[in-house]
């Protein structure tokens, strides 16, 4: 006991203090090499002597040199995978090449690692079989106006499929769906027909309604006339039965109203421009006379 005591008095305390500063120097450097900053949206997988020991998840770890080792950074991101153009044989037999993308989110890095291989591979392959047996299912045409439809199909047997990989998927779409020239052709040809039909039928029915508002109007017309001829003729009959009654001959209201129509109509045809010569009736003294003793019998009646 007195040898340890003599040897710890005879001690350099700067050796001491020597070893206390490599001490601390070392502490620090294994805190600065075992702190690590795992940044947000990521996740780490950390094994401890071959086994997996945890996951590391954004902010500040503890991850022990030498023992501790990380195996894979994982992003927990929603990706994107954009899948090479392929063969499709659609349910009437007509061969179509479809592109199609998936986006994806990794939900459970462990299971995403240990798990699968090679995540995205598998992601690539199980998605062009679900394309390929899908589209498979439909006929050219829905293939066409149904892509939504086909998109959902695509996307609930990936959900199946994806859960012991520990990934979501959020969406598959089908960006192009190709049919082969000829197929094209001849949808070109179909779409230009039916525009064509139906600019045939818009303009029939432009034509139709035309007829209509002009059957329409002929008709407005010739009711108006008729009314107007109607009217004129209650003030014809009207005229005529005060005329009798003024005269008090029926016959002679008559002889004057046919002798006023027949000096109207000369009148008319001695301005038209297109008359040559005016023939008058050779009993025309009568008729004045006939005419003239009517309108004295009117203004004597009258006085």
């Amino acid at each position: 006991m007195d040898v340890i005591l003599n040897f710890l008095v005879n001690i350099d305390f700067s050796v001491i203090t020597l070893i206390g500063l490599i001490l601390f120097f070392l502490l620090i450097l294994f805190f600065i090499v075992s702190v690590k900053i795992v940044p947000h949206k990521e996740a780490w997988i950390v094994e401890r002597l071959g086994k997996f020991h945890k996951m590391a998840e954004n902010g500040l770890n503890i991850i022990v040199p030498v023992i501790d080792e990380v195996k894979a950074r994982i992003s927990l991101k929603e990706q994107v995978m954009d899948f090479p153009k392929q063969d499709v044989i659609t349910k009437d037999n007509v061969v179509v090449k479809v592109d199609a993308i998936c986006y994806y989110q990794i939900i459970e890095p462990q299971k995403a690692y240990y798990n699968i291989e090679d995540i995205e591979n598998a992601i690539e392959q199980s998605v062009q079989t679900a394309v390929r047996d899908i589209a498979g299912s439909f006929n050219l045409d829905e293939l066409l106006s149904g892509r939504e439809e086909v998109n959902k199909k695509i996307q609930e047997l990936m959900k199946e499929i994806s859960k012991e990989w520990g990934i979501v998927i959020k969406r598959v779409e089908l960006k192009e769906i190709n049919p082969p020239p000829d197929i094209i052709d001849a949808m070109t040809k179909l779409i230009e027909a039916d525009r064509t039909k139906k600019a045939m039928i818009t303009e029939a029915k432009g034509k139709k309604e035309a007829m209509e508002l002009e059957a329409e109007a002929f008709k407005y017309v010739k009711l108006r006339e008729a009314e107007a001829l109607e009217k004129l003729g209650e003030a014809q009959a009207k005229a005529i039965k005060q005329l009798v009654e003024l005269v008090g001959d029926p016959k002679l209201a008559a002889m004057l109203i046919i002798g006023d129509n027949y000096l109207n109509a000369l009148k008319d045809m001695s301005h038209s421009k297109s008359s040559k010569m005016i023939v008058l009736p050779p009993n025309i003294d009568s008729l004045i006379d006939m005419i003239s003793r009517g309108k004295n019998n009117d203004g004597g009646k009258n006085s």
